[in-house]
């Protein structure tokens, strides 16, 4: 693991909501402790266990939210927002943009890999409502569009 991944993992760890994170290969032991947690005994067989569970339940895509013929387009996981493929690219979408379904709207950064984020619905972007290169949570809305009649 080179230092610059190692520390885009801890960067990306650090605006989750786990608190201990423990990883181990051949190559590296890696632990992540972000509060004080000397008081908890943690059995990580267990925790590992309720991982696999959680992200088994968080990385089914998050549903749009319909409000007054407006969508909101969500994360369906943690990572580093882009609106283009690459920094010389026109952006996916922009405001005005009218999207079809599954259409590509954004990439998703997380740990070097660049994950597409669709659109689940047709209509207009009205509003891009993250910043491009800010790190995203999981559910956040990333898109409002106007649904046509």
């Amino acid at each position: 693991m080179k230092w610059n991944e190692l520390k885009e993992l801890i960067e990306i760890l650090d605006h989750s909501s786990l608190d201990v994170l423990k990883v181990e290969n051949q190559d590296i032991k890696l632990y992540f402790q972000k509060h004080d947690t000397a008081n908890v005994k943690i059995d990580f067989k267990e925790q590992l266990s309720q991982t696999a569970e959680f992200v088994t339940k968080e990385t089914e895509k998050p549903a749009a939210k319909k409000e007054d013929g407006f969508y909101q387009i969500k994360s369906p996981m943690i990572g580093a927002f882009y609106s283009r493929s690459n920094p010389e690219a026109e952006p996916f979408v922009q405001v005005g943009s009218v999207i079809e379904k599954n259409q590509t709207v954004c990439v998703l950064e997380a740990m070097k890999l660049f994950n597409e984020v669709v659109s689940d619905v047709e209509g207009e972007i009205t509003e891009i409502l993250v910043e491009e290169g800010h790190i995203i949570e999981f559910g956040q809305p990333l898109f409002l569009v106007k649904v046509g009649e």
